[in-house]
């Protein structure tokens, strides 16, 4: 029996072609540049980081669709990426110290229209994406526990007294209403949560 040797050539395989880059409009709305800035640069970014950057003076939008401002995709491809890196800092350390309105409400057990009546007047720091600083959230809740507003349904129950009897008091003039808004009827009619006080 003889044995035989083959021998073959070594094969260089080819070099795989490097994938085109992808092709974007001229012009982008914030919510796709952003997601071509992500991945060109691999950042978590987002719309709101975009309106960082104009606000900022980094990008200026070029044109408008239905009302949106439009940005150029080659000024935005120009933009200094350590910029970029630190718009998306602030804004990750932002949410992560900071609510929105309807979870700081439920942090500290308050009605929301108290956490945005506090943000207007300056007591909680109110910032990007109107969101509440926690810190001044938790604060509020030890030092103004006695400056909610409660509904007439809250303060006739705290008063122990019907409801028909306070409008009464606010018909004789003794009491008038701090603040008012609107509120949809339907399926959740009834008060609106208020914290009793002992």
């Amino acid at each position: 029996m003889t044995d035989t040797a083959t021998t073959a050539e070594a094969t260089v395989p080819e070099q795989a072609a490097s994938p085109e880059e992808k092709t974007w409009p001229e012009a982008l709305g914030a919510n796709r540049l952003a997601d071509m800035l992500a991945e060109i640069t691999g950042e978590p970014v987002r719309a709101l980081d975009v309106e960082e950057l104009v606000e900022r003076g980094a990008l200026t939008p070029v044109d408008e669709y239905k009302g949106w401002p439009m940005y150029s995709t080659a000024a935005a491809r120009e933009v200094d990426v350590e910029l970029l890196r630190a718009v998306v800092a602030e804004r990750l350390e932002w949410f992560e110290a900071s609510l929105p309105r309807d979870a700081a409400a439920e942090r500290i057990g308050w009605h929301w229209s108290d956490i945005t009546r506090m943000g207007r007047e300056g007591r909680i720091t109110l910032g990007r994406a109107d969101r509440y600083l926690i810190a001044d959230l938790d604060k509020l809740a030890e030092e103004a526990d006695d400056e909610q507003y409660i509904t007439a349904q809250a303060t006739a129950d705290v008063l122990e007294i019907r409801p028909s009897d306070w409008r009464y008091v606010e018909a004789a003039g003794w009491i008038a209403p701090a603040e008012t808004y609107e509120r949809e009827v339907g399926r959740n009619r009834g008060a609106l949560p208020a914290r009793r006080r002992p």
